[in-house]
């Protein structure tokens, strides 16, 4: 009851942008099942061009991303990742998507974790441990 009493204290603007997250967050993890990695990528890597960039804050789609992934934790770093780049690629902002691997005895993993500029918006857990493998950039006007 708190978790929806908190929803309706948030803003309007807030709550449309917490619930798209949730939906691209939901929409990014069932496409990598059933879409080519490769399309995908380019659909949430293309930049549309805005008037005024500045709109909607980095920090705001971020944010809106961590909390909506908080709910749904079925939902993978790399979905997560693929969703906060097509949120911030729909308000003409620039990002990189990378994939690194880390290798500890035998065992292999793989993380992936969105970069706007140096920052690094998503995915930023234990980062120091994986090797960049690949490396997707937005596509587009920025």
């Amino acid at each position: 009851m708190r978790r929806v009493a908190a929803f309706w204290n948030l803003s309007a603007g807030d709550r449309h942008m917490l619930l798209g997250a949730a939906a691209t967050l939901a929409f990014c993890q069932l496409a990598l099942r059933f879409l080519k990695f490769e399309r995908l990528q380019a659909w949430a890597g293309r930049v549309v061009s805005r008037s005024d960039p500045g709109a909607t804050p980095v920090e705001s789609s971020s944010w809106a991303v961590h909390a909506a992934a908080r709910r749904m934790p079925w939902v993978t770093c790399l979905g997560r990742a693929l969703a906060l780049q097509r949120m911030l690629a729909q308000r003409g902002q620039a990002s990189e998507l990378r994939v690194g691997v880390a290798k500890a005895g035998q065992d292999f993993s793989a993380h992936a974790w969105l970069v706007v500029g140096d920052r690094v918006l998503i995915g930023d857990e234990e980062l120091g441990q994986y090797t960049t493998l690949t490396s997707w950039k937005t596509q587009g006007e920025a």
